[in-house]
């Protein structure tokens, strides 16, 4: 009923770099994408290939060699296949990777490389069978009708227990590494460490030996002040201790003037009670029977003649305490003289050395201004036109370098030695009073 056809799932799908061979009564047609399902000799096909038509399409083969352990080495083949003839490829059923794993078995001298080296000579086994592979491809090259087909590569795969033994050498030698790193780290921390605290103890060192300069030069310094306080307060100490000597000595004067006129305002109150007359005292003693005449009269003679010794007694003390006093005064006057002359040789050397310091700085101002103008003139800068010449000279040639006064002013000596003349004066004449 009808014309006929083939299924779609009957017939292989031939992808862009496929083809399909069919056997139709006994000869192989190929189909280049020109018959369909309807096609008659579709149809009548009783076979159909499909036949892979990439250019130098990878074979593997895989083949193993024994090595000199009771073990093997695998070798990896890798063959470049292309189909010029897809017909003769599936007439003659061409199975690439049989022919090429035949062609390889048959070269019997591969199969020996490996009896004479170990597992630790896989770089050697690599090298001489990649070379006898491509030798003998050289020399025998393998001919596949309907194919044409090149040696891509040789591989020799490491032995699983090669693997694990390198990877048991690699991890042993990773570890030694690591320790080995470990321990350069710890070594290289510990010198570190030292030369940290060789750094540190020589920062400290540095830091003390300063501290101690520093606290040398302060000690220095405190000694040098203390030494210059002390001679201050010596010195004012000397001239306090004058003045309370001094003052002392007036007081004690003072005191005993004092005692003195005590005890001669007691005797005068003794005196009043016998209405202050001794002879009256004599007297009422004659009357109330306690003397009688000629011992009053002797009492009297007595009375007078103390009397007068009181008085020439007193008079010398006056003259004494005249004298002392007059000494005490002239002392005074004299401690008092050299604190106004020490005063007024401390202002004078303070004047002395602010002028003196004035005179240097003017000096220097001048030398400046000179070396300026020799400067100027030296290099030219004088000859300008605009420049004021004249004048720069005239400032600084007019200028005249201050002379060094004497240390002596003359206005203070003369009143020093008239102050001290008119003192020897005076105390001259209270000692001819």
């Amino acid at each position: 009923m009808g014309r006929k056809f083939r299924e779609p799932d009957e017939l292989p799908k031939a992808a862009a770099h496929e083809t399909l061979v069919f056997r139709v009564d006994g000869e192989y047609l190929p189909d280049f994408g020109r018959l369909g399902p309807r096609d008659e000799q579709v149809v009548r096909a009783s076979h159909v290939s499909l036949v892979d038509m990439s250019r130098d399409a990878p074979v593997l083969v895989a083949v193993s060699i024994q090595s000199g352990e009771a073990s093997a080495f695998t070798v990896h083949v890798t063959f470049t296949c292309t189909v010029i003839d897809p017909v003769v490829v599936v007439r003659d059923g061409v199975n690439a990777a049989t022919v090429l794993h035949s062609y390889l078995t048959s070269h019997q001298r591969l199969f020996e490389l490996g009896l004479a080296r170990k597992y630790s000579d896989i770089n050697e086994v690599i090298r001489d069978v990649s070379a006898q592979v491509r030798a003998y491809f050289e020399v025998r090259p393998i001919s596949v009708p309907g194919m044409m087909i090149r040696l891509a590569g040789v591989e020799v795969l490491t032995p699983q227990e090669l693997v694990e033994f390198e990877k048991t050498v690699r991890d042993k030698e990773r570890e030694h590494a690591l320790a080995l790193k470990q321990q350069a780290q710890a070594h290289r921390l510990v010198y570190e460490s030292e030369r940290d605290d060789q750094t540190l103890d020589e920062v400290r060192r540095r830091y003390r030996n300063d501290v101690e300069l520093d606290q040398r030069g302060h000690e220095r310094t405190v000694q040098v002040g203390d030494q210059r306080h002390r001679h201050d307060l010596e010195t004012v100490d000397r001239s306090h201790v004058h003045l309370i000597e001094t003052a002392d000595d007036q007081h004690e004067l003072r005191q005993a003037a004092a005692r003195r006129e005590f005890e001669r305002d007691q005797f005068e109150r003794d005196l009043a009670l016998v209405n202050g007359d001794t002879r009256n005292a004599l007297l009422y003693a004659v009357a109330t029977g306690k003397l009688d005449q000629r011992e009053l009269v002797s009492e009297l003679r007595v009375e007078a003649d103390r009397e007068s010794a009181l008085a020439d007694g007193r008079e010398a003390r006056d003259r004494e305490y005249e004298l002392l006093k007059l000494e005490r005064d002239q002392d005074y006057q004299r401690l008092q003289l050299e604190s106004d002359r020490y005063d007024r040789d401390a202002a004078r050397a303070e004047r002395l050395r602010r002028d003196t310091a004035d005179r240097e700085d003017e000096r220097r101002r001048f030398d400046a201004n000179v070396q300026l103008v020799q400067t100027l003139a030296a290099r030219g800068f004088l000859d300008t036109q605009n420049l004021p010449v004249e004048k720069i000279l005239a400032d600084v040639l007019d200028m005249t370098p201050p002379a060094i006064e004497p240390e002596v002013v003359a206005d203070d000596k003369p009143k020093e030695i008239e102050d001290e003349r008119s003192v020897a004066d005076e105390l001259r004449e209270e000692h001819a009073d």
